[in-house]
């Protein structure tokens, strides 16, 4: 027989650490759950039992605060909650009470956030709340979406099938972001890294160059005269350039979360050569996939459109979604509504929703619908870097040229006239 160190969780979320012996893994875990623990890890003891119990609980400590700190970070993803929602569907369609998968999961998840959070939402169905009042507690794990369908599905008591149906939602978008950060990713690191390069080059290389220039004594180009001012405000001020970042990316942000910094960032998304047709189309997808969901899920169409538009990220389709609300609320159908916002609605979404809303399948037609953009996404960001690779290399040899151009073009001259 070997001994097994081991950390299991009770029904109450409480950590129980210890050390058995047994001849395999398999025996220790039987007989943890014949004690009422679900078990987390089990390793084989290799030292005396005292050390290696000493070592295991610091080592796990020191872990443990690690992982506290980056999870405060990172949060919850979006693969985390979609984990979620798959388990606990496939826990309640085998019989499992909700408090008792939820128990589970709580042990089971690695994220130290998303961890406290399972155990408080347990906490406060074991109070008498319901699941979705337990979830609402928790907004920025938990959005208006996710409530919403758990709610519409403790009502027509389909729990399984909503939760089914929300870890494909959040599966698709994961995908979808995926893809547009994958696309952007390339550009991005281009750019960084020029930047990087063009100030090292202003404080590095061009003073040196500067120096030449003045030992000479010669009159240089008005170009050449600005490329030095610059060099020398940021070799002489570069701690408090660099430092200036900080409430600079702070201002940008504050305006950014004001509705004058949504709507001009979302007319710049809308209007850029480049960006213009992808941001339609993933907010197309989105506003589709979210709202088939919803309707799907039993969710009445006025709330649906309530919880889309906090979906949406983009500000002008926030808008549409007010003005959509309400002429839904008076009386005319969808596709109507969105037919006029013809400038990010595409024609199709408003033919296929009058085809929906006619034949009853309103939920399929928008499933199909998402499903078609998302494609378009797909291809879309697998075409942007191919798009974007020449206008950066053309951004490059324009800078590339106007270095030229303005420093070495007068050192050769300089060097000529001697």
């Amino acid at each position: 027989m070997s001994t097994y160190s081991y950390t299991a969780k009770n029904a109450s979320g409480e950590t129980k650490q210890g050390l058995l012996e047994a001849n395999d893994k398999i025996e220790i875990a039987r007989s943890l759950r014949r004690q009422g623990l679900v078990p987390v890890s089990i390793k084989m003891s290799e030292g005396g039992k005292e050390i290696e119990k000493s070592n295991f609980f610091i080592s796990k400590i020191v872990k443990f605060d690690l992982n506290r700190i980056i999870d405060l970070i990172k949060g919850v993803s979006l693969a985390d909650k979609m984990m979620f929602s798959r388990h606990l569907a496939v826990m309640i369609s085998a019989g499992v009470s909700i408090t008792r998968g939820l128990s589970v999961l709580s042990a089971q998840t690695g994220n130290y956030r998303f961890k406290k959070a399972i155990a408080g939402i347990l906490e406060d169905i074991r109070k008498g709340k319901s699941f979705s009042d337990a979830l609402s507690e928790y907004p920025k794990i938990f959005n208006s979406l996710y409530v919403s369908m758990v709610r519409s599905g403790e009502t027509a008591g389909n729990m399984t099938e909503v939760l089914n149906l929300l870890s494909d939602q959040l599966r698709k978008e994961h995908e979808l972001k995926s893809r547009v950060k994958g696309a952007l990713m390339y550009p991005s690191v281009v750019v960084v890294a020029m930047t990087i390069i063009g100030v090292l080059m202003m404080v590095m290389v061009v003073p040196k160059i500067a120096a030449i220039f003045e030992d000479f004594g010669e009159d240089l180009p008005i170009m050449t005269k600005i490329f030095i001012g610059m060099s020398e405000i940021l070799s002489g001020y570069w701690p408090f350039i660099l430092g200036g970042f900080v409430p600079l990316i702070y201002m940008i942000k504050k305006f950014l979360a004001t509705n004058a910094g949504k709507s001009a960032s979302s007319w710049a998304l809308l209007n850029m050569p480049i960006l213009k047709p992808l941001t339609k189309k993933v907010n197309s997808a989105r506003f589709a996939r979210t709202l088939s969901s919803l309707i799907g899920g039993g969710v009445p169409i006025l709330d649906a459109i309530k919880v889309t538009k906090d979906t949406l990220g983009n500000y002008y389709y926030r808008k549409s979604m007010d003005t959509i609300y309400e002429e839904i609320r008076t009386g005319k159908t969808l596709h109507e509504s969105i037919s006029k916002f013809g400038n990010i609605y595409p024609g199709l979404i408003v033919q296929m929703v009058e085809v929906g809303e006619e034949t009853g399948e309103l939920s399929d037609i928008l499933n199909r619908i998402a499903e078609f953009y998302e494609e378009e996404v797909s291809n879309a960001t697998k075409n942007l870097s191919s798009i974007i690779e020449p206008i950066l290399m053309l951004v490059i040899g324009a800078a590339v040229g106007f270095f030229a151009i303005s420093m070495i073009q007068p050192m050769y001259t300089l060097m000529g006239n001697v």
